[in-house]
């Protein structure tokens, strides 16, 4: 029976610690009543403190019709019962409606006084989640998919194949809510769902426990990972003999590290090329003086540069590029990644890493012949002018 399988993964994962306060997520599909029912039943034999939680992403018209069903349930069942929704603001996408439902579900955990959220992940979402992460180019941490436990997340159901959750709901005389947008091709899951998912199957019959399977092998090499990253010194990144001397995946999870939104390209560039750690006397002198220079003569790619010094947050340093340096230069609505930033002012490969970096105590301000920061630049309503030179010494 399926709450037996899902004692036995709580006790060989250590999902729960007997007698925890468990925020259960319940959005009244089969996985999720699943999910509930299950831990219910396991409660006599693995004291936990359950509350029930459901976040209305208010997509449908009768998106309120679910909420009432999962509270109703858990008022019959016993169980205290929290709900939210989501805020007029949210963008309809995957990413979006993700992060607000997880910012509910741990403030609600929080207030409630719960140290972990179950979550219904199945092994049909453990395995849909390794291949879109593959299809993404992801390394080993995305391939690794999803834990039985990590942090406050909870999923206990991760063993558990999505058609032997049908037939329990169904035996315990529950009728889940279907949400038609789970069957929507504009969405990736649902496109892999629909399209690759039967693929596989055909391929053989045991793919997706096969995969699976890979998953929780790679989550365990990716945990041993991060343990020897714990354990490094991060001024590693400052010194490139050091850094080059690690193994090649160590370095890219530093590099990672020390800035999260970093590609594979970035990271490769990073560890092919580290930045040289130069002695201070080797920087160049920054010169910093008032002026009533014409703004219209300025140019982003110009030796001098201009700022405005009231939005100047003193002092201001100069420095060489560092691994994950990113900046919004003049023009842009968004910041950019400084190694593709240089790319495009054609700055020779030879020269970027030792092109002086002009930061203040917020961001990159300017770089001499490639762009002034857009956030600190001369505009209309400057009163107080800042005029910038670079002195090679």
């Amino acid at each position: 029976m399926l709450p037996g399988r899902v004692a036995s993964a709580i006790r060989r994962h250590q999902v729960f610690e007997p007698g925890e306060r468990v925020l259960v997520a319940v959005s009244g599909g089969p996985d999720s009543l699943a999910l509930l029912a299950a831990l219910r039943e396991l409660l006599p034999s693995f004291p936990l403190r359950l509350t029930v939680a459901h976040f209305d992403h208010g997509w449908r018209p009768d998106s309120a019709a679910d909420a009432r069903f999962v509270e109703e349930l858990a008022q019959r069942w016993g169980y205290e019962f929290t709900g939210g929704r989501a805020t007029s603001d949210v963008p309809r996408t995957e990413a979006a409606a993700r992060d607000a439902r997880y910012a509910y579900l741990r403030q609600a955990a929080a207030k409630s006084g719960c140290s972990a959220i179950a979550l219904g992940h199945t092994r049909d979402d453990q395995v849909e989640t390794l291949l879109l992460h593959l299809l993404r180019g992801s390394g080993a941490r995305g391939l690794a998919g999803m834990r039985y436990r990590a942090g406050d997340l909870a999923r206990p159901l991760l063993g558990i194949d999505r058609k032997q959750v049908e037939p329990f709901v169904a035996s315990l005389g529950l009728l889940p809510r279907r949400d038609p947008s789970n069957d929507d091709p504009r969405y990736a899951r649902n496109r892999l769902r629909q399209v690759v998912m039967p693929a596989i199957d055909a391929f053989s019959l045991s793919a997706r426990r096969l995969l699976s399977q890979t998953a929780e092998i790679l989550a365990e090499e990716d945990r041993l990972l991060e343990d020897q990253v714990d354990s490094l010194n991060s001024e590693l990144l400052e010194d490139p003999t050091a850094l080059t001397a690690l193994p090649a995946a160590i370095q890219r999870r530093l590099l990672r590290r020390a800035d999260p939104q970093m590609g594979f390209l970035e990271t490769e560039a990073g560890r092919l090329h580290p930045p040289h750690r130069l002695p201070t006397e080797s920087l160049p002198e920054l010169r910093i003086s008032a002026c009533e220079c014409d703004p219209l003569g300025f140019r982003a790619r110009d030796q001098i540069g201009h700022l405005d010094a009231d939005r100047v947050v003193m002092p201001l340093t100069v420095s060489r590029r560092h691994a994950g340096d990113r900046m919004r230069p003049l023009g842009m609505a968004q910041e950019k990644r400084l190694q593709d930033l240089l790319v495009d002012a054609r700055v020779p490969r030879s020269l970027r890493d030792s092109l002086p970096i002009v930061r203040d105590g917020e961001e990159i301000v300017w770089i001499p012949s490639v762009s002034v920061a857009e956030r600190k630049r001369v505009t209309t309503q400057t009163r107080h002018q800042l005029h910038l030179e670079i002195d090679p010494r």
